[in-house]
């Protein structure tokens, strides 16, 4: 899968990628010890998945993504309370010293795409007393998953692009790493997870695949492949999600 969240991309990202729901929300908040007079900093927010959830929570978000059209899409949600900033994990010790210290850093399904050990090291010197940091994944991603619908969409994407096994940072490989991450930081790290069934249809498999690929790719005879595996699916698709929130806090 591609890192170029750009253009077509980044508009399917805004419909097809779901928001936190909002009773993890309100959970991952209690364990964040997010007062409403923090400010928290979404890392790799995308077009506020967690930001928008989240808000409700604290007093405003900071969020920041290197991809303008991410952050155009989360503008257009004209959420109060929200600043967008263009930035990179590797502008968050600039931001601490803009910012910090903060009641809480998240970041969803982009940790991946970053320095891991750096990242989670620098978020963490962002942090009041007391303060959190999460890293939020959402999985197995949907061309991994186990539904015999799943397997066609796998089969499909492999016979036109080549090998798909990119977890995105949701495996227990992933999740072992960053615990002992944020461990070595002297953080308290609990893990918490939620299960969601989703019914779906063609139209959001073909846009949520569009979403994590670039430009034009799902185009054409991709996209009919697609269409095609799946229609030979009676009944509903279902897309059974694993959300799992790796919390720490500075005690």
């Amino acid at each position: 899968m591609s890192a170029d969240f750009a253009g077509e991309t980044a508009r399917l990202y805004a419909r097809y990628r779901r928001d936190l729901p909002a009773d993890h929300a309100e959970e991952l908040a209690a364990q964040l010890g997010l007062a409403p007079t923090d400010q928290l900093l979404d890392l790799g927010c995308g077009t506020g998945q967690l930001t928008a959830p989240l808000l409700p929570h604290c007093a405003g978000v900071v969020a920041v993504d290197p991809e303008p059209g991410m952050l155009t899409g989360l503008r257009d949600r004209g959420l109060p309370g929200v600043v967008a900033v263009l930035g990179a994990d590797t502008d968050l010790p600039q931001l601490g010293r803009l910012l910090a210290p903060l009641g809480a850093v998240v970041v969803g399904n982009a940790l991946h795409w970053m320095d891991e050990a750096a990242t989670l090291a620098a978020a963490a010197a962002l942090l009041r007393p007391g303060g959190g940091l999460a890293v939020v994944t959402q999985g197995p991603p949907l061309w991994l998953g186990p539904a015999p619908w799943q397997l066609a969409v796998r089969g499909v994407l492999e016979e036109h692009l080549g090998p798909v096994t990119a977890t995105c940072g949701s495996d227990a490989a992933a999740l072992a790493t960053r615990v002992g991450l944020l461990e070595s930081q002297g953080l308290a790290v609990q893990v918490s997870s939620w299960r969601a069934d989703h019914v779906v249809d063609a139209a959001w498999v073909t846009g949520h695949l569009g979403s994590a690929l670039s430009g034009d790719v799902l185009t054409g005879e991709l996209r009919t492949a697609l269409e095609t595996a799946l229609a030979g699916h009676a009944g509903p698709l279902v897309e059974q999600v694993l959300t799992t929130a790796v919390v720490a806090r500075r005690t």
